[in-house]
Order: structure tokens, then C-alpha cells, then sequence
């Protein structure tokens, strides 16, 4: 870059020098005649300006064009009138007679005498200023200048909309702004004047639209005076962040040419005249030194290329090497031709000198754009274009449906004797209703019919929004939202961290395309505690950035290819962070849009996390409180047990010692089974079997003959497994509440067996007294609503509902005489998944 900073030092002071030069020759010449004439030159006299084209055509000088409103066409004089005399005076070439022109006071009435076709007419015109850089040559070039400033204008209204919310972020943004505005007082001034001319014709000297037109011009001046300047520092600018050596004082030096153009301006508009000034010589010095300076700023740019070319293209945007050759060369040929140089205007009409002009004012202000560009990129372009194309095709349809309905209807206005102005009013309101509507849909075409691959990526976006409620589990979830991100904006890498439990847990993480050098969890370590404490998002793109990471942390992330980081913003504190690389298209970059849209999925994201969370914790409380009433059930088991156990004991010691032996060995054998399964929720069908045979074993022994038991147990079954202590309670409960209250005792009957391929069905069945609540019903399904059940067979339930989801496993029938019948279905064993602890159905055994 050391090159670059010699050629700067060489080309911008001979540049700041040059441009000066057409305002020195002026200068010169006034003090050269000064001397000839041995007394100060007087101050040349404004310049005339009667709104007609004259042309020579076969020795006559005939009136090519004259434009419409102005003086010369309401005082009568036309296109094809042949000149005669201006005040009695005759000119036989066209030199002369425009000198003679030119040298008639503005507000002045001349007689012009015109020959048309036989008759000789007389004409008295009235003389206005000559609108300075206007061209009112030819319908054509006058239409083409006020559409031309019309799409500048729109063009540069959009950019300082984009640009304005970008302003506060960075330096570089905020000089786009100001760039972009200082064109723009170039372009609106202009325009403004051209619809001034158009709406009101041209204006009378010294009344208000006079002085109004004349206020525009200056600051049309200033900004034709001001954006070359701009545009030359933004590219000293450039250099300067790419690595030159500082260039601060030719920064400074180029606005010297600027302020003596735009003092001369300001001068010549309020006092007239400055020396051998007027408002209208300083037309071309000041394009002189646009030329001189976009010449300059193109050069340099072409040095930037040649120097750094990856990094110049992506500092400086789309003003390319071709865009920045096509501007050297119209600027060093317009500012050649204007010295004289090169006699580009020697060999044109003046109404091609006009096209050549005005081309070059629209075209010069091309390279603001595009070096703006660089900035407006981040900013929401797309959004802005949309909503404006859709805004102005909704202006011009009322525009339309106004001039055409006013004048279909007008006829039935007059034949129905209404007032035009009602009748144009109640038409307007109509309008207004149904366009309001119009205007709606205007934007879903609009958004349709323009989508961009930002609008693409919103509508992806939002689809996924919707389908995050359905996903269950945090690894997918990350995995999908990383991969929906990565493939709508078009990242080359992306990394997405959350925590989702806290700061104890450990990180969560999916990635996309991953690419060297990694962002890895020791990376994340550094920066978290800053995304964490400041919740930001940070950019390698000072017009996107919100954060205020330290430059160490800053350099670690673009070491890291990190473009944009999006802190995940929980209800309380950031839980994760995602990373985007580039984008893979060239020249594709982030811009508002997009960070507003990762800012929304992140908030959406941080909300599934917490929700995930949420049911997370619910299924640790539903194992936690499946457990708490497992162990419930055992602690209320073993007092009653235990209870019943000993007093059987201590009445069998004494008359049948041998059988209380037995009876310990079984309650024994019940205690070491408790110890045994612990917490486990499910056993083998035929632990339980046998845990049920040690309880009715002392059971019996407190009965006698008075219980009897039959047990079947299906060989294909004995491994399935079973809620632990259900089918143990369902047997205490018949024998508690069925044959202990009957006076002779009964049977208990115990089966197990496969029901179908799907259940496996266990059947208790006792002989007792029934359950009166059943007796006239059907087989019933039991819930934990039935009014019937007691605490152990309420436990049962609501235990099967939530191992199993399903509320119609526990079935009981019961019939006076006939005793009680439960049936406890079984179906597949529920097996926690390793990813979240859910339960879902295995295949059975």
C-alpha cells in the first residue's frame, strides 16, 4: 500500500490544482482587461434567456423549438417562424444574433419580427434568467431530464432510508449517509426546479418563484459542488482501512476547490455577481472540477485494484474496475472538452451538447450509488424496494382511476346538476376505499411477484417457527434449526451452542458444513461470558454490529471466519450462542433484514429450549413421583405385613412351632424381594408370581382351610415384565375385602397368560362377598375417578396411566355369590429412549 500512497501524493494535489483552473483563467482575463482598459472591468451583466432555440437552415434562422408556457410561446411566437429583426435590428448568422440575446437583461420585453410563411408578425417577448445547467433544447432532451432527475431522485431517497438506520452503527454507514444526501440536494434540487418550469412555466425576474428558483439552484450547486469531494475522500478513506499510510492531509486539501466553488455559488445567487462571476460562468468551472474529482477517485480506485484487488472489491463494493475505467475516461473527456482541449462541443448542436450534459450529470452521480453501496448492502434493501414499487403502483393506479373516472363521469355530473367539486369529493373518498383494500393485497403480490432469496428465506423461516412446537427433544431441535438456517441465508458454516439447563449442564451443539478453522467449545469459552453478561449481537461488519466486544475477542472471531454471532436470549439470560460464516454466493453479505430475522428465530428458539426444559422437568417429576408412590406402596405394604406376619407368628409358636418357622421364612423371602427390586419400576411376571406366593403362604397360615389358592402361570410369560406390587395388591385387596369378611373363606385364583399378540392379561378372581358398586353392570373399566376403589387399587391405576399412557389396562367384574374379578392387562413394556428419558412401547418378549 506504500505505492498507493505515493500515487495519492502525486495525483490529488495536481487534481485539487487543476480543478481551479478554468476559475483562474476567468480571473486572469478580468485583471488582463482591467489593465487594457486602465480602469476596472464592469461586472458582466446577467445573462437573457428568451426560450427559443434558433437554428440556420439555408442562410435563415428559423426557430427550431420553443418551449411550451414560456414567454415566447403565450406572447405567439412558433416553431418554424423565420427571424427578421429584434428591435429593428437584423443579424445574418446565428453567432450574432445569440450574442445579442445573451445581452438582454432578464425582465426586459423584446420585439422579435418573424416572417411566417407571407406575413411578417411582430412579437414582444419578455426575457427571464437563463435556467442554469437546464436545457430546455427539445421536448425529447427536456422529458429525459425530468424522468432522468425523477428515477435519480426515487433512487436517492431509497438509499438514505436504507442508510439512515445504519448511521448510528459505524463511521463508514454515517459517511454513506452524508454522502448520499449531499448527491441528493444535487438531484432533488434539480428536479424540483425542472417541475417548477413545467408546473408554472418560466418565472418572472424578481417575483417569488423567481427567487425560489433561483434558492433551488444554489443548493442543486452544493451538492453538484459538494459529492465529488465526499466521493474522492470516501475513496482516501478506503485506502486508509485497507492499510495506506495515512492520508489526512490530502483529505483535507481536496475540500479547498469546494469551498471556494460553493462561496462563489453562494455569492453570485444573492449578490449577483463576484468579480467577473456570475451564477451562470461558474457553470463550467464547477463541471471542470466534477470531472476533475470523479476522474481522480476512478484512477485511485484502479491503483486500489491493481494493489489489493480481493480486498479493494469488498471495501469498495460494485464500483468495479470496468465501472471505474468508464468513469476515468467520461470524466477526462468532459473536462478536456471543457478547457478546449478536446472540442467535443465544437462539432455538436447545442441541442446534442444538452443530451451530453445532462447524460453526464445523471451519470456522474452513478459512482456515489455504487460506492454507497459498500454500506447500503447491510441495510434492508429489499424491504425498502418492495414496499416502494408496491407504493408508487398503487399511486399510479388511483392517479389513473382519478383522471379517467373524473372524466367518464363528468357528463352525468353536469346532466344531473351536481356540483363538480361533490361529485370529484364522493369519487376521491371511493377511491380511497377500494384502493385501501387493493393496496393490501398489492403487498402479498408484490412480495410474491418480487420475492428475493431474503424473502424466501423469511417464509422459510416462518415455516419452521410453526413446526419447532413439534419437535420434543433439544439435539433435534438444534440440529434442525441450524440446518434451516444454514441452507435459507446460504452460510458456508454455522455452529449453534445452548445450555439448555442451566450453567451446570453441559453444552448442546449442532453444526452445519463446519469448515478450519473450527469455532469449537474452547473458543465459545472465551467469548460466552461477554454474549452472556452483554446479550448483543456482534458483527465482523460495523454496520450490522450491536455489540461492544473487546478487539481481542472481536479478532479471536474473525480468526475463527465468524461473521455474525446471535446470542439465544432467554426469559431471564442468554442460554446459547450461534455463529454464521460467510455466505456462499459472492458478494453476498448480511444486512438488517437478516438480523432481524435471526434475532426473531433466536427469541423463538430460546422459547423451545425453556419449553423443552419445562417438559423435561415434568417427566423427572412424573419418574420422580412414580417412584415416590412405588416406595409409598412398599412403606405401607410392610406395616400391614408385617403386622398380620406377627401375630400369626406368636400364635403359631407355641401349638405349631414348625409352621412359625415357615412363616418367618416367608416374610423373610418378601423383605429380601423389597431389597432386591429396590426403585425398579417393572419385574418378571414370575418374580411377582412368586412375591404373591410367599404373601398368600402367610396368608393361609392365618386362614387355614378357609383360603384356597390356584395359580397358573403361562411358561411364555414368566420373563414379561409387570409393574412392581401390582399384582400383589390386586391378591391382598381380594383377600382383604373378599373372603377375610366372609365367614367360610373362599378361593383366590391367580392367572397369567397371553391375551393376544399385543397383552399379556393376569386374572385374579376370588370367591368373597363381591363388590355391590358392580353387580348389575358389565365388566367395567377402572380409572383413578371410581367412586369404588380403595387407596391400593386407586394406586394401581393411576400407576398404569402413567407408565403406560392408557387408562382401559384394569378391568374388575363382581357378582353376588359369584365373588370378584380384576383382569390387569399388560401391553408391551415401556423402555425410556437414551436421548430424553421418554417413555415408549418396546416390543414385548
Amino acid at each position: 500500500m506504500k505505492r498507493f500512497a505515493l500515487i495519492a501524493r502525486l495525483v490529488v494535489p495536481v487534481a485539487v490544482l487543476l480543478a481551479l483552473v478554468p476559475l483562474g483563467r476567468m480571473g486572469v482575463d478580468w485583471v488582463q482587461l482591467s489593465r487594457v482598459l486602465g480602469v476596472p472591468a464592469s461586472d458582466p451583466a446577467p445573462r437573457g434567456f428568451d426560450w427559443v432555440v434558433w437554428e440556420e437552415d439555408d442562410g435563415l434562422i428559423v426557430a427550431e423549438y420553443v418551449f411550451p408556457r414560456s414567454p415566447a410561446a403565450e406572447a405567439g411566437l412558433q416553431e418554424g417562424d423565420v427571424f427578421y429583426q429584434l428591435d429593428y435590428q437584423q443579424y445574418f448568422n446565428l453567432e450574432d444574433l445569440q450574442r445579442a440575446i445573451d445581452g438582454v437583461p432578464p425582465g426586459s420585453v423584446r420585439t422579435y419580427y418573424v416572417m411566417r410563411g407571407d406575413q411578417m408578425r411582430d412579437v414582444d417577448v419578455r426575457f427571464t434568467r437563463y435556467p442554469t445547467f437546464l436545457y430546455p433544447l427539445s421536448t425529447s432532451l427536456w422529458q429525459f431530464s425530468v424522468w432522468g432527475f425523477v428515477l435519480g431522485a426515487f433512487l436517492h431517497v431509497l438509499g438514505l432510508i436504507i442508510a439512515a438506520p445504519l448511521a448510528s452503527r459505524s463511521r463508514q454507514a454515517l459517511f454513506s449517509l452524508v454522502l448520499v444526501a449531499v448527491s441528493a440536494l444535487w438531484v432533488v434540487g434539480n428536479l424540483l426546479r425542472l417541475l417548477l418550469i413545467e408546473v408554472t412555466g418560466p418565472c418572472a425576474p424578481g417575483s417569488w418563484l423567481d427567487h425560489t428558483f433561483q434558492g433551488l439552484t444554489l443548493v442543486g450547486l452544493v451538492g453538484w459542488i459538494g459529492f465529488p469531494a465526499l466521493l474522492l475522500h470516501r475513496v482516501l478513506h478506503d485506502a486508509r482501512q485497507l492499510g495506506s499510510a495515512s492520508l489526512i492531509e490530502l483529505r483535507a486539501g481536496i475540500y479547498l476547490p469546494t469551498l471556494i466553488l460553493a462561496g462563489a455559488a453562494l455569492v453570485t445567487t444573492l449578490g449577483g455577481t463576484l468579480g467577473p462571476l456570475t451564477l451562470d460562468s461558474l457553470a463550467a468551472p464547477i463541471l471542470f472540477y466534477a470531472c476533475c474529482y470523479i476522474a481522480t477517485a476512478a484512477a485511485l480506485v484502479l491503483v486500489l485494484h491493481a494493489v489489493r484487488p480481493e480486498a479493494a472489491e469488498d471495501r469498495i463494493g460494485r464500483w468495479s474496475k470496468a465501472g471505474s475505467a468508464v468513469m476515468l475516461a467520461l470524466g477526462l473527456l468532459f473536462g478536456l472538452s471543457v478547457l478546449g482541449v478536446v472540442p467535443l462541443f465544437g462539432f455538436v448542436t447545442d441541442t446534442t451538447a444538452g443530451w451530453l450534459i445532462v447524460g453526464a450529470q445523471l451519470l456522474f452521480v452513478g459512482p456515489v450509488v455504487l460506492v454507497a453501496h459498500a454500506s447500503l448492502k447491510h441495510g434492508k434493501i429489499d424491504q425498502v424496494f418492495s414496499r416502494a414499487l408496491t407504493y408508487l403502483t398503487v399511486l399510479g393506479l388511483i392517479f389513473f382511476a382519478f383522471v379517467g373516472g373524473t372524466t367518464l363521469v363528468e357528463p352525468y355530473l353536469e346532466r344531473l346538476r351536481i356540483p363538480r367539486v361533490v361529485g370529484e369529493g364522493v369519487f376521491v373518498v371511493l377511491l380511497l376505499i377500494v384502493f385501501e383494500r387493493i393496496a393490501r393485497r398489492m403487498r402479498v403480490y408484490a412480495t410474491t411477484f418480487f420475492a428475493t432469496d431474503r424473502q424466501r428465506a423469511r417464509q422459510r423461516l416462518s415455516r419452521f417457527q410453526e413446526q419447532m412446537r413439534t419437535i420434543l427433544d433439544h439435539e433435534d431441535l438444534l440440529r434442525a434449526t441450524i440446518e434451516t438456517v444454514g441452507e435459507a441465508f446460504q452460510v458456508r458454516s454455522a455452529r449453534l451452542f445452548v445450555r439448555p439447563r442451566g450453567l451446570s449442564s453441559p453444552w448442546l451443539s449442532a453444526a452445519y458444513h463446519p469448515e478450519p478453522p473450527y469455532f469449537t467449545e474452547r473458543v465459545l469459552s472465551m467469548v460466552w461470558p461477554h454474549f452472556q453478561r452483554e446479550g448483543a449481537i456482534w458483527s465482523r461488519n460495523p454496520e450490522l454490529n450491536e455489540s461492544t466486544l473487546p478487539s481481542d475477542l472481536a479478532d479471536l472471531l474473525a480468526s475463527r471466519r465468524v461473521v455474525l454471532a446471535i446470542p439465544i436470549l432467554g426469559e431471564d439470560a442468554a442460554v446459547g450462542l450461534m455463529v454464521l460464516g460467510e455466505k456462499r454466493p459472492r458478494r453476498a453479505v448480511y444486512n438488517l433484514e437478516d438480523v432481524d430475522l435471526l434475532r426473531s428465530l433466536s427469541g423463538q428458539l430460546a422459547l423451545a429450549v425453556e419449553r423443552l426444559d419445562l417438559v423435561e422437568r415434568e417427566r423427572v417429576l412424573i419418574r420422580e413421583s412414580a417412584e415416590a408412590q412405588l416406595k409409598a406402596l412398599r412403606a405401607q405394604i410392610n406395616p400391614h405385613f408385617l403386622f398380620n406376619a406377627l401375630n400369626t407368628i406368636v400364635s403359631l409358636i407355641e401349638e405349631h412351632p414348625e409352621d412359625a418357622v415357615e412363616v418367618v421364612e416367608h416374610l423373610s423371602a418378601i423383605f429380601r424381594h423389597i431389597l432386591q427390586t429396590g426403585g425398579q419400576p417393572f419385574v418378571a411376571v414370575q418374580d411377582e408370581f412368586a412375591l404373591v406366593s410367599h404373601y398368600l403362604s402367610i396368608e393361609q397360615a392365618r386362614f387355614g382351610e378357609r383360603l384356597q389358592i390356584e395359580q397358573h402361570l403361562d411358561p411364555a410369560v414368566q420373563a414379561y415384565p409387570v409393574p412392581a406390587f401390582a399384582v400383589q395388591t390386586l391378591v391382598e385387596n381380594a383377600v382383604k375385602h373378599g373372603l377375610e369378611v366372609q365367614r367360610g373363606g373362599g378361593t383366590v385364583r391367580l392367572t397369567a397368560e397371553r391375551a393376544s399378540d399385543e397383552l399379556v392379561e393376569i386374572r385374579v378372581s376370588d370367591t368373597g362377598v363381591g363388590l355391590p358398586a358392580l353387580f348389575d353392570a358389565d365388566e367395567q373399566v377402572v380409572d383413578t375417578d371410581a367412586a369404588f376403589l380403595g387407596i391400593g387399587l386407586r394406586n394401581v391405576a393411576a400407576r398404569l396411566e402413567r407408565l403406560y399412557d392408557r387408562s382401559d389396562l384394569l378391568r374388575m367384574r363382581s357378582a353376588p355369590d359369584a365373588g370378584t374379578t380384576v383382569r390387569l392387562l399388560l401391553p408391551p413394556v415401556p423402555t425410556p429412549t437414551p436421548a430424553d428419558g421418554t417413555l415408549h412401547p418396546a416390543a414385548a418378549p
